[in-house]
């Protein structure tokens, strides 16, 4: 074989080596890039959206502080609203006792002119009228301010405003009906703040009703 023969054949072998080489080194930069792609994480957390984040937690905390303020504002206005109320309302009954008390002064004056009256002279007649007078007027001040007695005889017995002190026969007087009157009821603005005292009727006395048979026998 001549020289140039062997040697066109020795560079053909050192080509085919050098691509085996260069394809074996692709392939293994290949496959470190897929090794790279499986290791690195499938997608970064962009720096806007954790900025964004932040922001969010910021404005969250601020809402909170603001509504916790807001809280604290309305309960100390509701406890000064409770307070004005409170003093509101004491002031409206002072006021209310003042007006009665200056009727109840009226009725304390007259009572001290007939005690006077009493004490100077003789005429019990006159000190009578004088004490029915005070008593009227004393009324008219309760009546105004809201306070009204009641029960009377022969009024229908009625146990939500009447206490039965007991049941007696009462000539003239229904059965179930008020015989006799022991304390009178009391009634402040329509609403009852004493109970009247009372001995209610069982209907007519026995006798009675055996003397009005014995009429109607006789009539016949």
């Amino acid at each position: 074989m001549s020289k140039e023969k062997k040697k066109h054949e020795s560079d053909k072998k050192e080509e085919k080596g050098a691509d085996a080489i260069k394809e074996n080194a692709s392939q293994a930069n290949a496959a470190a890039a897929d090794t790279t792609d499986a290791v690195q994480p499938e997608s970064a957390p962009e720096e806007g959206s954790f900025e964004k984040a932040l922001k969010d937690i910021d404005d969250l905390t601020k809402q909170v502080a603001e509504g916790n303020d807001r809280f604290i504002r309305l309960m100390a206005e509701f406890d000064n609203y409770k307070k004005r109320t409170s003093r509101e309302y004491e002031r409206q009954v002072e006021s209310a006792n003042e007006k009665l008390m200056l009727d109840m002064i009226d009725v304390r004056e007259s009572f001290e002119r007939a005690i006077k009256c009493s004490d100077t002279g003789n005429d019990y007649t006159a000190l009578f009228e004088g004490v029915k007078l005070i008593f009227n007027k004393f009324d008219t001040v309760l009546n105004k301010n809201g306070l009204e007695a009641y029960a009377v005889p022969r009024d229908p017995f009625d146990p939500q405003i009447h206490d039965a002190l007991m049941n007696a026969p009462k000539t003239g007087v229904p059965e179930d009906h008020i015989a006799d009157v022991y304390e009178k009821g009391y009634k402040l603005k329509s609403r009852v703040i004493r109970h009247a005292k009372v001995i209610v009727s069982s209907g007519e006395p026995q006798e009675s009703q055996e003397n009005g048979s014995e009429e109607k026998s006789e009539t016949k």
